[in-house]
C-alpha cells in the first residue's frame, strides 16, 4: 500500500467518527440518573422519565417488582404499596408544615424521599413512619427509625459520642440512628423499663400485665403496644393467635384480626382493665377491650 492509499483510508475512518457518535446519541436510551448505590436513595424523576417506566404507580408487594430506580413504598396513610420514585429532594418542595423525609421501601429497596408533616414527637418517643398529622410525626431533624418506630437522630455505628446519654447507635432502617435504652440508668417511680426490638428499651407506665416479667402461657406471645400520641405509655398483654390453622379463642375472648381479645359489654363501664376501653373500631368488628386512645 503506497502513501496516497494509506492517507485515503485514514481520512475515511476519521470522517466516519462524527456519524457513529451521532447515531449512538440518537438511538441509545435516555439515562435515568440514579444516586450512588451507597446511598440507595431513589431520585426524583421528571414526568417523561416516569412515563417510560411501565411499573410506575402500580401496586406491588416487593421492590423487585418495580423498575429501577423505583422502590415499592407502603403508604400507611392509604393502606397500599406502589412503585414510586422520590417525591421531593428538599423541604422547600413540600407544603407548609411538611418536611422531605427519607423513608424505606419494601424488601430493602431504595429509600424514597416523601413529604411528611413536621411533628412534635421528641427524641426517644414513638412515631408513625408516614404520619397523618403532627401528633404522630417527629420534630424537625429527627428520623422515624427502627422496627418499633422511634424518633431518633442519625449516627454512625462504631463511632462513640454521637448519641446522648441513655441512647445507643443501632443499625436501623432507613439509616443508623440513636435508639433509647433504660437498662443502665433505671426508671422513675411508676414506670418500668420495657424491652423492644433491636436492643431498644423505654421507661413507661404499663397498662395490663407486664408479660416481660411474667412469661405468657404456651403458644401465646408477649406484645408491647405503643401509640405516638401517648408517649411513655405501653400496653402489654399475652396474645393468643386465632383464625386459620389456630384453635378457637378461649372462653371470654373473641377473635379479631387474628388475635384473641377480651370480650366486653359497651354498656358496662368497668368491663375492661385500666388503660383499656370497650371499643368497636369498625362496624363489623366485635366489641372487645382495646387500648384506650
Amino acid at each position: 500500500m503506497n502513501w496516497r492509499t494509506l492517507l485515503s483510508v485514514c481520512a475515511a475512518v476519521l470522517l466516519s467518527f462524527p456519524l457513529v457518535f451521532l447515531l449512538r446519541t440518537l438511538f441509545r436510551p435516555e439515562f435515568i440518573p440514579v444516586e450512588p448505590v451507597t446511598t440507595r436513595i431513589s431520585p426524583m424523576l421528571d414526568i417523561a422519565q416516569r412515563t417510560r417506566l411501565m411499573t410506575y404507580g402500580r401496586n406491588c408487594n416487593s421492590s423487585a417488582e418495580c423498575d429501577p430506580p423505583l422502590g415499592c413504598f407502603y403508604e400507611y396513610r392509604y393502606g397500599h404499596a406502589y412503585c414510586t420514585d422520590s417525591q421531593c429532594t428538599t423541604d422547600a418542595q413540600c407544603s407548609e408544615g411538611q418536611v422531605c423525609s427519607k423513608l424505606a421501601t419494601q424488601d430493602h429497596g431504595p429509600l424514597v424521599r416523601i413529604c411528611t408533616p413536621a411533628g412534635v414527637r421528641q427524641e426517644g418517643e414513638n412515631c408513625f413512619r408516614v404520619p397523618d398529622d403532627q401528633r404522630s410525626a417527629c420534630a424537625v431533624g429527627l428520623l422515624c427509625a427502627g422496627k418499633d418506630y422511634w424518633c431518633a437522630r442519625p449516627c454512625h455505628p462504631g463511632e462513640p459520642g454521637e448519641c446522648p446519654e441513655g441512647f445507643f447507635c443501632a443499625d436501623t432502617t432507613p439509616e443508623p440512628a440513636c435508639l433509647p435504652t433504660c437498662e443502665k440508668q433505671g426508671c422513675p417511680a411508676g414506670e418500668q423499663c420495657i424491652q423492644f426490638r433491636e436492643g431498644a428499651s423505654m421507661c413507661a407506665h404499663v397498662y395490663g400485665t407486664n408479660c416481660q416479667q411474667t412469661p405468657c402461657a404456651e403458644n401465646n406471645f408477649c406484645s408491647p403496644i405503643t401509640n405516638p400520641a401517648h408517649p411513655r405509655k405501653v400496653w402489654l398483654r399475652c396474645i393468643a393467635e386465632c383464625g386459620k390453622d389456630h384453635p378457637p379463642c378461649p372462653v371470654g375472648t373473641v377473635c379479631d384480626a387474628y388475635e384473641c381479645l377480651p370480650t366486653c359489654d359497651p354498656q358496662a363501664p368497668a368491663s375492661c382493665a385500666e388503660g383499656y376501653r370497650c371499643r368497636q373500631p369498625w362496624p363489623d368488628s366485635p366489641w372487645a377491650c382495646r387500648p384506650d386512645w
